[in-house]
């Protein structure tokens, strides 16, 4: 077989390229992409050609999946891995998809959905998946990306299959098109690889301005914010909460009425004790600098800190962990 496995999830990157021709120019499509090389997850069928690769740190994808209606398009979201490949000539589709179906079972892949020409034309997955192509991130800017937007049925195979990593998970999809007759490609199986792996949004980068805050206060009673930054595992503010420290000042400065907590929030690594002690400490210094820093009375300000007790979101992944630590102002 040539699609192999290494220890892990990696997959040995066999990357013997057979050009067509020794002297193939910049402007061939049968050239290697520049600076390209195979994902180290999975690698091309080996004497392919990758023709172009791209990617996305954080993005939505679509894959195939199998419901009991049938085949069904699932979203994913993480970062974006993308190539695509010309097969070596005259290597059938077929012996290029049974190649990946052994490499991703063996790797621990669970395959979510897979099929060959008859089911697949039966099916419509070629429609289904015709723009995924397309809609992904290239190095280049060339139509021939668009492999499978053409209803040429022949020979095509797919297959999606996910693994955990941690706590996400990690998504492979791979489709496959026989070879066309005639051009520069012609005898070659067009091949379209996408991975998904976790990945997440860095939070606080976002600050909610003082009407906002105003109007969430008045209407819940409460609102989450995360512009308010401070040093790993410490109580010490960062340059970067400042925006938003202001904003909470004048929030609170047009309804001089207001007393609210400032309420400290953790995700649930680590000890309760260390994780409630530093949740009062950060909420403390929040509210020092409202009032040594913003003029907020300090008779309108009280500290709490809650650690990981009341999450909004749950603390199995990252993502959530992210959401759930916060500060938080509640009205008193």
């Amino acid at each position: 077989m040539n699609a192999v496995f290494t220890t892990g999830t990696r997959f040995l990157a066999a990357v013997t390229l057979s050009l067509c021709a020794a002297g193939a120019s910049a402007a061939s499509l049968l050239a290697e992409r520049p600076g390209g090389k195979d994902h180290p997850l999975i690698s091309r069928y080996e004497g392919g050609i990758l023709y172009d690769y791209g990617s996305n740190p954080l993005g939505t994808a679509r894959l195939v999946e199998r419901a009991r209606s049938g085949p069904v398009l699932r979203p994913v979201e993480g970062k974006l891995s993308n190539r695509l490949y010309w097969g070596p000539k005259e290597v059938s589709a077929l012996a290029v998809f049974r190649n990946y179906q052994q490499a991703l079972h063996t790797a621990g892949f669970e395959t979510l959905f897979s099929c060959e020409t008859a089911e697949c034309e039966k099916l419509r997955i070629q429609k289904m998946i015709e723009d995924f192509p397309r809609e992904a991130k290239w190095v280049g800017n060339s139509a021939m990306v668009n492999i499978f937007n053409n209803g040429d049925q022949r020979d095509f195979h797919y297959i999606s299959a996910r693994k955990q990593t941690g706590s996400g998970f990690t998504y492979v999809q791979v489709a496959l098109a026989g070879p066309r007759s005639d051009g520069e490609t012609a005898g070659r199986t067009r091949q379209f690889i996408q991975v998904v792996e976790p990945a997440q949004a860095e939070m606080g980068k976002v600050t909610v301005d003082a009407k906002a805050i105003g109007a969430g206060l008045q209407r819940d009673g409460k609102i989450a914010l995360y512009g308010v930054h401070f040093d790993t595992n410490k109580a010490v503010l960062k340059e970067e909460s400042a925006a938003q420290l202001q904003s909470m000042a004048d929030a609170l400065k047009a309804q001089p009425a207001m007393k609210v907590l400032i309420v400290g929030h953790t995700d649930n690594q680590g000890e309760i004790e260390a994780n409630l002690a530093l949740s009062q400490k950060r909420a403390q210094a929040v509210v020092d600098a409202l009032g040594k820093n913003y003029g907020v009375a300090a008779n309108r300000l009280n500290a709490r800190g809650v650690a990981s007790f009341a999450p909004v979101s749950s603390n199995a992944s990252e993502e959530g962990r992210a959401k759930n630590r916060r500060v938080e102002m509640v009205v008193r």
